[in-house]
């Protein structure tokens, strides 16, 4: 029996007998004690979201009384060669031998591996993950996040759980044996650091530009020449001429990069990202297994995490865009060609993407119809409000 199945067991034999000898003044008995594994699978430079993600267990850990704990875990470099069999050909030991139930020093999935699929196949209870990076596995997953000339940090909360976005990419990911829970957002991603003024979409075209996602695809048909270069190596390929442009995330992770010091013209906004978010994913077994009040507690503090990270990058980015001026950094809009030019992209690689996965195509079609209603209310009373202030800068 693996260390998950055995966890399982004894959390149903918990349940069982739990709700077998629960009193009538329905006072609950305490859960046998439970523990998970998660790996972080972004780029550790992302501090902010690691702190979530330490806050989020700290909260089940107080709120279970202990009862859940959850270890975090980093992904290991990978293996110059395979240990998985020995000099006879036999499987090493190391891989025959049963887990301990608290034991935390077995290998985890090494960089680069697909934390999905880790999940799926039990090597690992939980993982957090940008969803939306795993969209050249299962498409509809793009739009766990913005998606190109998608939703706001807000629109896209309210998708998800009022729209029936969660569902939708709950639906993609039973494929994969896994649910997901929102735990934190970013917000608006900027446009990345270039080293021109992009006044033209044909500025786009032949640029090597450092970056990731399924929205690049829209900056391939501008023309741009995408090249996958790890966040932390975004700088030092500036520097090294290997790319010309590198676009991340926001002012606050990308300050951390040093990428101004390489290009000074910095563009606003990320287009082809929409809002950035991240995901609990959880090995749906496990979690069906869990007692309803487990996987509330787990669900609030997912939620709880999403809320106060999305508030930490609020804060922390207007002092990260005042200090990035000071340093030299010129910031600039996309012109509306350049962002009209996009968005025709855009339309084209949903086009193409719905052709090819009917999930994906119900996805964008849900999603379109939350943004037409969403366009019509937003600028009512919201953007009115917020380009006043901008404007006046909430002078009189």
């Amino acid at each position: 029996m693996t260390d998950l199945a055995r966890r399982r067991f004894i959390a149903g034999a918990g349940l069982i007998a739990g709700s077998a000898a629960l009193p009538a003044h329905a006072q609950p008995s305490a859960e046998p004690a439970l523990r998970l594994r998660l790996v972080y699978g972004l780029p550790r430079v992302l501090d902010l979201p690691y702190r979530a993600v330490e806050n989020a267990a700290a909260d089940i850990a107080q709120a279970s009384e202990g009862s859940i704990r959850i270890t975090i875990d980093t992904p290991r470099p990978a293996p110059a060669t395979s240990p998985a069999e020995d000099d006879a050909g036999e499987p090493a030991a190391s891989e025959t031998q049963p887990r301990a139930e608290d034991d935390r020093t077995q290998p985890g999935p090494h960089i680069g591996e697909d934390l999905i699929e880790a999940v799926r196949t039990e090597r690992i209870d939980m993982a957090y993950v940008k969803l939306d990076d795993h969209a050249a596995r299962e498409p509809a997953l793009a739009f766990a996040g913005g998606a190109p000339f998608g939703l706001n940090a807000r629109q896209h909360l309210a998708w998800w759980h009022e729209g029936g976005g969660g569902d939708l990419i709950d639906a993609a990911l039973a494929r994969h044996g896994c649910i997901a829970l929102p735990c934190g957002a970013g917000g608006m991603p900027m446009g990345g650091f270039y080293p021109r003024d992009m006044r033209e979409a044909s500025d786009f075209e032949g640029l090597r530009l450092g970056a990731s996602g399924f929205g690049v695809q829209v900056l391939e048909r501008l023309g741009a020449v995408i090249i996958d270069t790890a966040p932390e190596d975004l700088g030092s390929a500036l520097r090294d001429g290997e790319i010309d442009a590198a676009a991340f995330l926001g002012p606050v992770d990308d300050e951390l990069l040093d990428l101004h010091r390489y290009n000074r013209f910095y563009h606003a906004p990320g287009f082809w990202q929409g809002t950035v978010n991240y995901a609990l994913v959880i090995n749906r077994r496990l979690w069906e297994d869990l007692s309803p009040a487990r996987r509330m507690l787990i669900t609030l503090a997912a939620q709880a995490a999403h809320q106060r990270l999305l508030a930490a990058y609020d804060h922390r980015t207007a002092p990260a865009l005042r200090r990035l001026a000071i340093a030299g950094v010129e910031m600039r809009y996309f012109p509306q060609a350049v962002m009209q030019a996009g968005l025709a992209a855009a339309q084209s690689v949903y086009d193409d993407a719905a052709r090819r996965d009917t999930l994906f195509a119900e996805a964008y079609r849900s999603m379109q119809d939350f943004r037409r209603d969403a366009l019509l209310s937003w600028p009512v009373a919201e953007l009115s409000f917020d380009t006043f202030m901008a404007r006046s800068r909430g002078e009189p």
